[in-house]
C-alpha cells in the first residue's frame, strides 16, 4: 500500500492501523478511544473494510503447498518437506495478522453499533 490508508486521509481522528508481515499492529487503548470518538461513519466503515480484508502473507499458503505438492510428485523428498514447513510457518502469520486484524475491525463495529443506536 502506498500513502496512508483512506479511512485516514478522511480527517476523522482515526489511527492508522499500519502495515506488515504479521498484519496491521497491535491496537491500543489509545486506538480505541480513538475509534469510539469517530462520528464518520464513513470512516469507520472503510477502516472496518480494510481491517476485514487483510490477509498478509496467505500468497505463502498457496505457493508453500504448491511447491510441496509438485516437489512431492518429482520425488524431492526434502524440498517437499521445506515447502510444506513454509505453508505451516505461512499459515500461522495470517492467522496473526487476522487476529489483530480483527480486533481494529471489532472496535470499529462496536462504534459503528453505538452511531446507529442514536
Amino acid at each position: 500500500m502506498r500513502g496512508e490508508p483512506s479511512y485516514v486521509r478522511r480527517g476523522a481522528g482515526l489511527p492508522d492501523m499500519g502495515v506488515g508481515g504479521l498484519g496491521p499492529r497491535g491496537i491500543e487503548p489509545v486506538d480505541i478511544d480513538r475509534i469510539m470518538d469517530c462520528n464518520d461513519a464513513a470512516a469507520l466503515s472503510e477502516l472496518k473494510a480494510y481491517a476485514r480484508s487483510y490477509f498478509a502473507v496467505s500468497g505463502l499458503v498457496v505457493a508453500g503447498v504448491t511447491g510441496a505438492l509438485v516437489a512431492s510428485v518429482a520425488g524431492r523428498r526434502g524440498l517437499a518437506v521445506g515447502a510444506a514447513l513454509a505453508a505451516g510457518g505461512a499459515a500461522l502469520a495470517v492467522m496473526e495478522a487476522r487476529r489483530r486484524a480483527r480486533q481494529w475491525e471489532a472496535a470499529a463495529d462496536a462504534r459503528l453499533t453505538v452511531l446507529g443506536a442514536r
